[in-house]
């Protein structure tokens, strides 16, 4: 029995949960004037297991992944509005509760929406790569996939939540973009090593 799909599948809902509710408190970052969502550190790590999913079992078992990850964050959200509507037993708690879990709708839909439209075209982007360099030159299919799927991300999460939500203006958005795609391309790049040692430690989990 092939015991790697389902464990990739629970991590990367697991990813997909925590970021949304992490991305509650905002890092102020130490070197420049900016704050970004927590949830963008462990954010990016989805798509590495979509690459991953996709060079192994291919396009249509990576899309799987992205809709169950995207049913675990509506369940998640859902139940998490049924904890807030829940009595508490004590005002203070029920202020800290709603500190830490009040997402906001707005943040949820525009972070769902960025994700499974950038989820899906970085899977067809790593998919399409792959079929013109065969096996070989992983490096240029994973990053070229997530490098386009991360502008997508990055452009639609900022223009939905911070700029149509919020109303910021395009140059308080300009370098909040800039910023968050770097980020996401460095991650990208520095990850490389990992997913060719995760390839290659795959047999581990079949049995």
């Amino acid at each position: 029995m092939n015991t790697l799909y389902p464990a990739i599948c629970a991590s990367f809902c697991i990813l997909m949960v925590l970021s949304n509710i992490l991305s509650a408190k905002m890092w102020a970052l130490p070197l420049i004037p900016l704050s970004i969502p927590v949830g963008l550190i462990t954010y990016p790590l989805t798509f590495l297991l979509s690459d991953f999913v996709t060079e192994i079992f291919g396009a249509r078992k990576a899309r799987t992944i992205v809709i169950i990850g995207f049913a675990m964050n509506l369940l998640s959200y859902g139940l998490i509005q049924l904890a807030l509507a829940l009595p508490s037993q004590a005002p203070s708690q029920q202020n800290a509760f709603e500190a830490v879990f009040g997402l906001s709708s707005l943040r949820i839909f525009s972070s769902l929406i960025a994700y499974a439209t950038a989820q899906m075209i970085g899977i067809q982007t790593y998919a399409a790569i792959k079929q013109w360099t065969g096996p070989s030159w992983i490096w240029i299919r994973s990053n070229g996939a997530t490098f386009v799927s991360q502008i997508v991300d990055t452009v639609l999460i900022d223009l939905l939540y911070l700029g149509w939500g919020l109303n910021m203006s395009i140059a308080e958005l300009a370098p909040i973009m800039l910023f968050s795609f770097i980020y996401k391309a460095f991650f990208s790049v520095i990850c490389t090593p990992v997913l060719y040692l995760m390839l290659k430690g795959r047999k581990l989990f079949t049995t």
